[in-house]
C-alpha cells in the first residue's frame, strides 16, 4: 500500500470502490447508520480524445437507516465518465457522481450526497491508521485463482461529523465511520454464489473486520478470513480457522423473497470473544437498477455478548427459496 496514491482512482483495474458505513447520533441520542459507496466499473481500455468517450462507470450507492423511526432509505445514481457527469482523479482523492462525491485526503475526507428526502454532509478524520487486509494488502477470494483477488485496506475507526437530512429535517450529528479501500479486476469464481461481510466496533477500542466466501456447494471458501485491529492501532490477520460465525435466525425481504440471515453468532477463541449481532432494523435491502443491477443486505446492526458495539453487516448472492 502507498499512501496517499492507492486512495486515488486506479486506471490499470476493471472494478474498484470507495466505501463508508458508520454509526452517527444526532444531540438528542437520535442514531442513524449510514452507507455510502462509489464504484468505479471499467468497460473498455481506450485513450479518447472527445469527452464523449466512455471508458470507465461510475456509481454511487446511498443508504440511510433511521433506527428510531424504524425506517430504510436506499438510492444509486450512475453515469459514464463522458464529459465529467461522473468521474475519479487519479492525481488526488476526488471521486463523482453527479452531486455525490468524496474528496480530501487520508488526514480528513468529505462525503456528500442528497437526494431531495434524503441526504448526507459528513467529515471523517481517522483515528487510527490503516490496516492491510490479508497478505500485506493482498485478499484472495478464491482457490481457482490467484488473480481473483483485490488490494484491501481499511480505515477502522474514523471520527465523523456532519449533517444528515431526511425528508425535510435536518440533524446535526456525530460518530463512528469505517472506510474500505478494495481495487481488484476479478469477480468471484463460477463455484462461488456471494458473500457475507462484517464490519465490528467494539466499544472497547477494537474493530474486527470478518468476511466468509459462500460457494454454490454450500461450503465456505478457504481463502475466507478477517482482520482485528487493537485499540492502540497494533492488527493482525485473521485465518478461516481463527473464527466461527453461525446463523441464529432468517427473514424474508417483502422486496425480492430472498431469505437472508438476521442474527448472527461470532466467536474469535483467541480474543475470548462472543458476540451477538443482530439488525437494529430487519429490513435494510438495497434494491438496485442502475448498471451494475445489485441487490443485497447492508445494515447497522448491534452487538452484545462478551463486547458491545455496533456493526455493519453487508450479504450477497442470496435467492428467494
Amino acid at each position: 500500500m502507498k499512501l496517499p496514491a492507492d486512495l486515488y482512482f486506479q486506471k490499470d483495474y476493471r472494478i474498484q470502490w470507495w466505501y463508508f458505513t458508520g454509526h452517527l447520533f444526532d444531540a438528542n441520542g437520535r442514531e442513524f447508520g449510514y452507507e455510502v459507496t462509489f464504484f468505479a466499473a471499467g468497460v473498455q481500455k481506450r485513450t479518447y480524445r472527445s469527452r464523449f468517450g466512455v471508458d470507465t462507470i461510475y456509481l454511487s450507492h446511498i443508504a440511510v437507516t433511521d433506527v428510531q423511526g424504524k425506517r430504510y432509505y436506499h438510492f444509486s445514481t450512475a453515469d459514464a465518465s463522458a464529459y465529467g457527469f461522473a468521474g475519479a482523479d487519479d492525481k488526488r482523492l476526488h471521486v463523482w457522481v453527479d452531486k455525490d462525491f468524496v474528496e480530501g485526503t487520508s488526514k480528513k475526507l468529505h462525503v456528500k450526497a442528497i437526494t431531495e428526502d434524503v441526504g448526507l454532509d459528513l467529515f471523517l478524520v481517522p483515528v487510527k491508521s490503516p490496516v492491510l487486509n490479508g497478505e500485506r494488502g493482498y485478499s484472495r477470494k478464491s482457490e481457482a485463482s490467484p488473480l481473483i483477488a483485490s488490494r484491501y485496506f481499511s480505515f477502522t475507526d474514523l471520527k465523523t461529523e456532519g449533517t444528515m437530512k431526511l425528508g425535510s429535517s435536518v440533524f446535526s450529528v456525530r460518530g463512528q465511520s469505517w472506510f474500505d479501500r478494495e481495487i481488484s479486476s476479478r469477480g468471484l469464481s463460477k463455484d462461488e454464489a456471494g458473500w457475507d461481510w462484517f464490519a465490528l466496533q467494539l466499544e472497547d477500542g477494537r474493530e474486527i473486520m470478518l468476511y466468509y466466501i459462500r460457494k454454490k456447494d454450500g461450503s465456505i471458501g478457504a481463502y475466507s478470513s478477517g482482520t482485528l485491529a487493537q485499540k492502540d492501532g497494533r492488527y493482525r490477520r485473521l485465518s478461516k480457522d481463527d473464527f466461527m460465525v453461525g446463523v441464529a435466525g432468517h427473514y424474508i425481504s417483502e422486496h425480492t423473497g430472498a431469505r437472508y440471515p438476521s442474527k448472527w453468532e461470532i466467536a474469535i477463541p483467541s480474543e475470548d470473544l462472543r458476540l451477538v449481532v443482530t439488525p437494529l432494523v430487519q429490513d435494510q435491502e438495497f434494491t438496485s437498477e442502475d448498471a451494475m443491477g445489485n441487490t443485497y443486505w447492508e445494515g447497522t446492526c448491534g452487538i452484545e455478548g462478551s463486547a458491545r458495539g455496533r456493526a455493519y453487516v453487508e450479504m450477497t448472492g442470496y435467492q428467494a427459496d
